[in-house]
């Protein structure tokens, strides 16, 4: 399998924007009923192993533009407990230099069923929102859906994007904590390229004093 040195950022912007269309739309995914939360909690983890999640368009927001439908664009990622802070939102562009992180559990009963997370990150100066919903365990199977905002380039907004993932296994032999392989079969390493990103941006900042 082919592995080589590519963002895992611009991929997934990239399989975004293969779906124009960024208007408000209607949720798709019932809504667990909320819990006052007054803080933030931890990112939610997935189970450690194999994940296969498959992203796709809201039917609605591609009948609101006027496009066809598209087919699911999925990926497989081999996460851990070390890697999954990293790993979850991968699929979502722009989670690098993230300011802010909310977590909101969503509680039916005393169960949780699931959660609702709030991110602020910057690519460069440009402000990047974004929202993402997770229903599930997320021990065995798990779906959302998430929306992503630039103030500056209003035009990489995504719209509302859904995806599904299941749990395969374990990793395959040979995969690493953080491997993701993209829909074309090429490997990238999502937490190498989170460590490089933050090195060069520790390099720039040092520069600039």
């Amino acid at each position: 399998m082919m592995k080589v040195r590519w963002h895992y950022g611009p991929w997934a912007l990239a399989l975004c924007l293969a779906w124009p269309g960024a208007q408000p739309l209607a949720r798709e995914i019932p809504a667990a009923p909320r819990h006052p939360a007054q803080k933030s909690f931890p990112l939610p983890a997935r189970k450690s192993g194999l994940w296969e999640v498959t992203v796709r368009p809201a039917d609605l927001m591609l009948r609101r533009s006027g496009q066809a439908p598209r087919r699911p664009q999925t990926v497989q990622m081999c996460t851990s407990a070390d890697a999954e802070a990293v790993m979850l939102l991968a699929v979502v562009p722009a989670q690098e230099d993230c300011h802010k992180t909310q977590v909101t559990p969503l509680r039916s009963g005393k169960a949780v069923a699931g959660y609702d997370i709030a991110t602020v990150c910057y690519v460069h100066d440009n402000r990047v929102e974004a929202q993402v919903e997770l229903r599930g365990d997320l021990q065995s199977a798990y779906s959302g859906a998430f929306s992503v905002q630039y103030s500056q380039t209003p035009l990489h907004n995504t719209g509302r994007m859904l995806f599904e993932g299941r749990w395969l296994g374990a990793c395959q032999p040979g995969q690493r904590p953080g491997d993701m392989v993209l829909p074309n079969g090429v490997t990238v390493n999502v937490v190498d390229d989170r460590q490089r990103a933050q090195t060069h941006q520790h390099e720039s900042d040092g520069h600039a004093h």
